[in-house]
């Protein structure tokens, strides 16, 4: 297997293990689960139907308006480095994000994983840049109604700057929080 295969795999797991319980992962993907604090995402985004923890120094960039209130379904959180963002989709109902739709002439589908769970459907992805300038990867759950959507998602320059902000991203992805009409 090529190397940015491999990494897509290791996230993929990283991200599929991260429902388990907390005991199951301490040591997992690279972090200590019990040294982690609230304090690293010190600040606070509010969409349209959802709230999520960021960093502090992190740039966020609005994406989809929302067309069923005031704000936006989606985000990008952007490091100050510029070499990882962030990203979060959570519409009052199911919906696509147009935002981060596979641009075929520059992108290619690394990798993909289904999971079916009781109440929902899970869908692990990872993009990759045909340059090679980055790769994204996605958690996107759907309720098995369909009237549910959210996706979560890391966009990383290379392995390095994945791993450098791998903690924050696990936080990021556990503090959101969606409303209800």
């Amino acid at each position: 297997m090529s190397l940015p295969i491999i990494s897509s795999l290791l996230i993929l797991v990283c991200l599929a293990t991260a429902s388990l319980p907390t005991e199951t992962l301490a040591g997992t993907c690279g972090a200590d689960r019990d040294q982690r604090s609230a304090g690293e995402l010190s600040l606070v985004y509010r969409g349209a139907w959802f709230e999520v923890r960021y960093p502090a120094g992190f740039t966020v960039r609005e994406s989809l308006k929302s067309t069923t209130a005031e704000g936006y379904d989606s985000a990008e959180f952007v490091s100050p480095d510029g070499s990882v963002s962030f990203y979060v989709y959570s519409p009052q109902w199911g919906g696509e994000p147009a935002d981060i739709a596979l641009d075929p002439e520059r992108e290619t589908l690394l990798s993909e994983q289904l999971y079916h769970k009781p109440n929902r459907k899970v869908r692990l992805f990872t993009i990759s840049a045909k340059d090679g300038s980055y790769q994204r990867s996605y958690w996107d759950t759907v309720a098995h109604q369909g009237s549910v959507r959210t996706i979560v998602g890391v966009k990383y320059k290379n392995k390095d700057a994945r791993l450098r902000y791998q903690k924050s991203y696990d936080l990021f992805r556990r503090s959101l929080k969606q409303f209800a009409d």
